[in-house]
């Protein structure tokens, strides 16, 4: 018997944790994740590990307040606000984000299915993408930038496999 909200609590657990392999241990190989910022999913367990690897060691610390998990069969979702600190510049896609020594509070919410062996197989997050910008001073047409360049990864990665 799947048990979502189990799975879910691990993922978050996990993230608080800035464990890279906690975080994708509870993920199925055929894992998908999507963003409120792109309109094409990430897809892998390896995609995904591969793009938290470099950027969890930017974190200083992480702390994700539940405000709300329900489950429902084989689905659980969480209501949060995440509170994190940088210690240094975030990379990403080759770019550098000027984030060390801030501090970032966003609420989001995380959707997930998990499969019979209790692995999520499909993630859904959606937060507060303006309040990231604002409090990170990054102007949206970087964030832009960004995702658009993530999505031409992810299409490459399709592509090659």
């Amino acid at each position: 018997m799947a048990h979502a909200k189990a799975a879910l609590e691990r993922l978050l657990d996990a993230i608080e944790a800035r464990d890279v392999q906690g975080i994708t241990d509870v993920l199925a190989d055929d894992v998908t994740l999507e963003t409120e910022m792109l309109g094409t999913p990430i897809e892998g367990k390896q995609s995904l590990h591969d793009m938290m690897a470099g950027s969890m060691d930017a974190y200083e610390s992480i702390r994700i307040e539940r405000r709300e998990i329900i489950e429902s069969g084989s689905s659980a979702a969480a209501l949060v606000t995440a509170h994190a600190r940088f210690g240094s510049d975030l990379e990403v896609l080759g770019e550098t984000l000027p984030t060390a020594g801030k501090e970032l509070s966003v609420v989001g919410a995380v959707f997930v299915h998990v499969n019979d062996e209790g692995k999520i197989t499909c993630m859904t997050r959606v937060r507060d993408t303006l309040g990231v910008v604002q409090q990170l001073g990054l102007s949206p047409e970087r964030m832009r930038t960004l995702a658009h360049k993530f999505e031409e990864q992810t299409k490459q990665r399709r592509r090659a496999a």
